[in-house]
């Protein structure tokens, strides 16, 4: 990368170069004046946060439906086709990257961490279970839960899981999600 003439000169006299503020396209078009910053219509954030509420709807049919392809994925998996593993890993990543958007926290982190079960132990079958199960349950709450049982689910969901333990040992998705 070029240095500007007045930079190089400048380094070549041993002085520090200099940074120059560029002000930005508000300030150029004279839309702030004395640091006062712009102000939107209030009629447009009103409609755009209509727009956010619609798009939050329609993000858990969205989340439902990627869940209901996990979960298909998942008993290919199971049954041995070891390709649906990464149609698995691959509709985790999205979820993840998007559910926190759309005040899917929980999804969004649950999501994360069956990204992390693969990467660190690739063939986690009861591990991935636990996760998936907790996604769908968390899915259809609105809204999500948050907080204190938030963390609740995820300090479950990272204990190791135990294949050779039996359903009635520990507690169910289900008990936890209504209590």
């Amino acid at each position: 990368m070029q240095q500007k003439s007045e930079v190089a000169i400048r380094s070549l006299l041993g002085g520090p170069p200099k940074v120059v503020p560029v002000p930005s396209i508000a300030e150029t078009k004279g839309l702030v004046t004395d640091g006062a910053h712009m102000r939107m219509d209030p009629r447009i954030l009103t409609r755009i946060s209509d727009v956010v509420s619609v798009l939050e709807q329609d993000y858990t049919k969205v989340l439902l439906s990627h869940i209901s392809d996990m979960e298909r994925a998942y008993i290919d998996w199971k049954s041995g086709a070891e390709e649906t593993r990464a149609k698995i890993y691959e509709i985790a990543h999205d979820i993840r990257g998007v559910a926190g958007t759309f005040s899917r926290s929980l999804s969004g982190q649950i999501a994360t961490r069956i990204c992390a079960r693969f990467d660190q132990t690739p063939d986690a079958i009861p591990a991935i279970e636990d996760h998936i199960e907790a996604l769908n349950h968390v899915a259809n709450l609105s809204p999500e839960p948050e907080g204190a049982f938030a963390q609740l689910v995820l300090k479950r969901l990272d204990e190791p899981s135990d294949a050779s333990q039996k359903p009635t040992d520990r507690p169910a998705a289900d008990e936890m999600m209504e209590g």
